[in-house]
């Protein structure tokens, strides 16, 4: 799947596929119709590029495929929750407390 995202191609298909991670969605109609923000936790892909650039894919409204460009601080964060095996291969183990 390829994704144009600021004047940038992510092409899932050239990616690494490091880990299957958890974000929250905003779901837009419901959040206009009652006019506040909601949504849901929803799976999410985590990319990696070969130029070291991070994308998030998930699907919804009936395997739709949305892409997500995010920094390496976001990818960090969402590794440590939900992957901390792979965090720990990419950037080395965290301290003990």
């Amino acid at each position: 799947m390829r994704f144009i995202i600021n004047d940038l191609v992510y092409d899932t298909d050239k990616m690494e596929e490091i880990a299957t991670v958890r974000k929250w969605v905003k779901n837009i109609t419901a959040s206009a119709i009652f006019g506040k923000e909601i949504g849901k936790q929803m799976p999410h892909i985590l990319w990696k590029s070969n130029a070291g650039r991070y994308l998030l894919t998930h699907e919804e409204d009936f395997s739709v495929t949305y892409g997500q460009a995010i920094e390496e601080q976001e990818a960090k964060e969402l590794l440590k929750r939900y992957s901390y095996k792979k965090y720990a291969e990419m950037f080395g183990e965290l301290p003990e407390a």
